[in-house]
Parts: C-alpha cells; structure tokens; sequence
C-alpha cells in the first residue's frame, strides 16, 4: 500500500493548496466566484483517506514538485487571479471524470472491499451525487466567463502546467520498488489517460 498512501499524502497537499487558495481570492475575483463549487473540493475527502493510512498524523511532504507546483500557482495568481481557474478546474474534473474508474481498481488492488469507502474517500461521492449534472453546469458557468483572448490563453497554460505538474508527482512516488508491479504500472497508466484527455479538451475548449 505505501506507494498508493504516497500519492493520496502528495495529492492531498496539492489539492489543500489549490482550494486555500481559491478562499483566499474568490471574494474579489467575480470569475473565481462563479466557478466557486465546494461540492467539488476534495481535500478534507483526502485528508480523510491520509489519517486511514497514517494513523499516527499527517506527515509532513517534503516533495520538490509540491514546491514547484505552490510557487507556480502563487505566480500566476499573483499575476491574474483568474489564472486558478486552470489549476482548480482540471484538476476537479479530472477526479471527477476519473475518480470512478480508479476507484474500483484501488479498492481491488489494496484489498480494500472491507473498508470501503475508506482509503478511497476521495475518489467517493455522496449518494445521489449527479457527476453530469456537476460537469454540465461547471461547463455553462466557464462558458459564460467574461475573459479577454489573452486571459483565456494564460488558462490554457496553466491547464498544460497542471498536466505536466501532475505527472512529475506522480514520478516522484513511482520510484519505489514497490511500483513496478504490473497493477500499479496499469493504475499509472489509467491516471496519464486521464489526465491527457482533460488537458487535450480543454485545450480545444478555449482555442
């Protein structure tokens, strides 16, 4: 299981980061404010999944991507708020497309039927949760932004930025022996799909 709690640590970090920041600025940011959907955080979710597999506390992440990937997000905030909605969308789509094929695949790879849903509470909606109705809505409220040519292509960036962010994490936990099995070589490959399909669309979205 340690590969798998090393990536729910990191990304639980990561998605702490990215929610913080959207509180801090939504207040005076009108675009932030409209794709505002707490339904979709996940870092309390994650925190949860962290405590099932550290018991003993959070630990601390000492992790040169999650730097990078901090001081990246607090430049382009800095430079335009709006620049978070590349950050916060695709990773809260991604989840949200690809939470529910990885899921199962966890749950069987950890052996974790009789746990469920904890370890994989992130990956877990509630019940009734409407995942096309959330992307559908997500979609009209980004479609109705009032941005100029260069604010859209200063998200596109930011989008690409999360893509190759995302896999550098990744690469930071898969050095492990442990790794290598063919299972988590096919859970890697699962996670690259979907992250390449969300970068890809919303590419073509705002080109």
């Amino acid at each position: 299981k340690q590969w798998y709690q090393r990536r729910v640590r990191g990304f639980y970090h990561l998605y702490r980061l990215i929610e913080d920041k959207m509180e801090d600025l939504r207040h005076d940011c009108p675009p932030l404010q409209m794709v505002y959907f707490p339904t979709l955080f996940r870092s309390n979710e994650f925190e949860e999944d962290v405590e099932f597999y550290f018991p003993e506390g959070v630990p601390e992440v000492a992790s040169p991507t999650l730097i990078e990937y901090e001081n990246q997000i607090n430049s382009d905030t800095n430079s335009d708020p709006v620049n978070l909605i590349g950050y916060l969308q695709t990773m809260q789509l991604a989840i949200l497309s690809g939470g529910r094929i990885l899921r199962p695949i966890i749950v069987k790879v950890l052996g974790l039927q009789k746990e469920f849903p904890r370890g994989v509470k992130a990956l877990d909606w509630p019940e009734g949760f409407n995942s096309q109705a959330a992307k559908k809505l997500y979609k009209e409220r980004v479609d109705s932004l009032d941005l100029t040519r260069e604010q859209k292509d200063s998200i596109i960036a930011a989008k690409l930025k999360v893509f190759e962010l995302n896999e550098k994490l990744i690469r930071e936990v898969v050095r492990s022996p442990e790794s290598k099995a063919t299972m988590v070589w096919l859970l890697e490959r699962v996670v690259f799909v979907v992250c390449l399909l969300v970068a890809f669309y919303f590419v073509m979205k705002y080109r």
